[in-house]
């Protein structure tokens, strides 16, 4: 999820057509600058180079979901009908990408689920499967906590956390170090009286969405 906002101006975004590696491209209609969205930065047009300002939280979850938590929601149709139908079960189904395309890192498998972000501009990885429940990683100068709730459907969101002390489990609770603050898995969030853990941004998609956009990731294990 990325912010809109550039010079005191307003940008608006909608899909261009294209792709690069099979990854969308967005188009703005102020200045028909192009943008790739894995990696945040516009490869064409007036903001050739500027690099798209990451938001740290987004929500996916299923409309019954959805509607409990916001029951006033609007829905968007064409002509008053809305699509019902799965367009993308084939899709998940095939143990390839889109159109065929395969990772070319054989790290992972090429549809291999990840929650992959960007820390000091170097492109990092890691699996669901090693998220359930909650996974602690260290980083330079940082440490990282990703949570995906276990038997998580893969459309759910990881969250995740940017601490500079690092992150410990106690009685099975996962705690900040220096803080204290206590992660609550209901709410996905750590609380405590302190300044908790910063909530930051990423993209939960497959391993040759983001491979093929970030070749040099580090993979976190």
């Amino acid at each position: 999820m990325y912010g809109r906002d550039y010079s005191g101006k307003t940008i608006n975004f909608e899909a261009s057509g294209g792709l690069i590696n099979s990854s969308l491209v967005m188009q703005d209609d102020e200045t028909d600058s192009y943008w790739a969205i894995m990696t945040g930065e516009s490869i064409a047009g007036k903001f050739k180079g500027t690099k798209l300002s990451e938001l740290p939280i987004g929500e996916k979850m299923q409309w019954k979901d959805w509607v409990k938590k916001y029951p006033d929601t609007k829905v968007l149709s064409v002509q008053g009908k809305e699509q019902g139908f799965d367009s993308y079960s084939r899709y998940f189904k095939d143990s390839q990408g889109f159109r065929g395309q395969q990772a070319r890192d054989r790290r992972l498998k090429t549809k291999e689920p990840i929650f992959a972000f960007k820390y000091e501009g170097a492109a990092v990885a890691a699996t669901h499967r090693n998220l359930e429940g909650g996974a602690a990683y260290e980083l330079e100068d940082g440490a990282v906590f990703l949570y995906r709730r276990p038997g998580a459907d893969l459309f759910e969101s990881t969250a995740s956390f940017l601490s500079h002390t690092g992150f410990e489990q106690k009685e099975g609770t996962w705690v900040e170090k220096e803080t204290g603050c206590t992660f609550d898995p209901a709410a996905a969030t750590f609380s405590g009286d302190g300044e908790c853990a910063e909530r930051i941004g990423g993209f939960d998609t497959f391993w040759y969405n983001w491979s093929l956009n970030n070749p040099d990731t580090k993979l976190l294990q």
